[in-house]
This record gives C-alpha cells, sequence and structure tokens, in this order.
C-alpha cells in the first residue's frame, strides 16, 4: 500500500493528471461559492427564527445572541465545507477519472488490461450517490468531530475511520472495475486504504491534489494484485 501512494506521488508530474485535477478541484470551488451564502442564509433564517422565539424585544442581550449566533453559524458553515471539501472533489473527479487510471496503469504496470470506463450516466448517477452519502454521513458524526475538538484526538479518528470507509469504498467502486480481472478487497483492507486517503486531505495544500494522488494509488494498488 505504501508503494502504491509512493509511485503516485511520483506520477504528479504527469500531464494527464492536470486535467481531472483541475475539473474536480474547479467545480468543487465552483458549488462551495453557490452552497456557502445559501447555508448563510439558512443559518440567519434559524438565528431569527431563534430570536423571535425569545421575545426580548430590543434589549442589548438579544443583539449579543444574534450576533453571536451569527459568528458561529459562519464558523460551522465553514468547518463543514473544510470537512466536505475532499469529498465534493472525489465525487467530481470521478467523472473524469479515466485519464489518471490510464496513466498510472500505462507507467507503473503496462501489461495490465484494463476495461473501457464505464458511460458518463453511470458515473454521474455513482457520482451523485457518493457525494449524497458521503455529506450524510459527515453531516452525522459532525457533532462527535466539534466535542472532539476538545477531547483530542476523538474527533480527530472518528473523521478518519468515517471518511476511511468511504473513500475505500468509492475508490473500489470507479477503478476496480476497470480491470479485466476484477479485484474486490476485502472491507478492512478497503478502510486502511481509504483512511490513509482521508489523511491527506486534513494536509493543507495536498489535500487539494489528494483526490487524484489517491486514485492513482488505488490504480496501482489493485493493478499489482492483476499483475
Amino acid at each position: 500500500m505504501l508503494a502504491s501512494f509512493t509511485m503516485a506521488f511520483g506520477q504528479l508530474n504527469d500531464s494527464r493528471f492536470l486535467k481531472p485535477l483541475l475539473y474536480s478541484l474547479g467545480l468543487s470551488v465552483l458549488l462551495a461559492l453557490i452552497a456557502f451564502p445559501l447555508g448563510y442564509l439558512g443559518f440567519e433564517w434559524l438565528n431569527q427564527a431563534f430570536l423571535a422565539w425569545l421575545e426580548g424585544g430590543d434589549s442589548w442581550w438579544m443583539s449579543t445572541i444574534e450576533w453571536g449566533l451569527r459568528v458561529l453559524g459562519i464558523l460551522i458553515i465553514l468547518v463543514i465545507f473544510v470537512f466536505a471539501f475532499g469529498t465534493i472533489q472525489t465525487a467530481f473527479l470521478g467523472l473524469f477519472l479515466d485519464d489518471v487510471v490510464t496513466a498510472a496503469r500505462d507507467k507503473n504496470h503496462p501489461t495490465v488490461q484494463l476495461d473501457a470506463p464505464p458511460p458518463l450516466s453511470k458515473s454521474s448517477w455513482a457520482s451523485a450517490q457518493f457525494l449524497t452519502l458521503s455529506l450524510s454521513v459527515n453531516a452525522l458524526i459532525l457533532p462527535i468531530v466539534l466535542i472532539g475538538w476538545f477531547l483530542p484526538p476523538l474527533g480527530l479518528i472518528v473523521q478518519l475511520i468515517a471518511n476511511g470507509y468511504l473513500f475505500g469504498k468509492e475508490y473500489e467502486d470507479i477503478i476496480a472495475v476497470r480491470f479485466q480481472t476484477e479485484s474486490r478487497l476485502d472491507p478492512l483492507k478497503r478502510t486502511i486504504f481509504g483512511t490513509a486517503a482521508a489523511a491527506l486531505y486534513l494536509v493543507p495544500v495536498l489535500n487539494f491534489v489528494a483526490p487524484v494522488i489517491s486514485a492513482a494509488a488505488f490504480t496501482n494498488y489493485i493493478a499489482s494484485r492483476n499483475e
């Protein structure tokens, strides 16, 4: 597994990695720019509804609570996007993954045969399913992660294991099917691999290329089992 990631890092300068990286990153940023204002408006609506329920009028403490809730809402939205950005980018990467898989195979496992990539409609559906599942799971574990900030490393462990399982399953679903002798991993190995990938998403700057690195590493790992 370590060798698979090492080979993936060594291939970052491959031009065939650039298109999937830029497309998935660009679409993720675009989605974030659209979703952030909507999220803020949602929190603002909840803020006003809560203040109306308090019925505090124009009291000074109402203004304090209002601004406190507003700042808290912005912080929560930012935390959600930090945690979810890698998931969103991975989902978009599934639409442009063919070049990454082919490039990794050509350089490190040239004798391994690949099947044709799935049609765009199937890839889009798989990406939508992964995005929905991942965002739902991360929303469920968010309270534990937030509490874990005060009880380290609880939050980090929960986040890595949950996303490790999700990433491992997603990469297997979109990459393993490309191999003529489809090689599936047992759930433990798949989760360990996904956890290693999830750890890359937590490293600043590196998190932007983590989806491509992880996809190439998973390709190397599966290909090595088919040689």
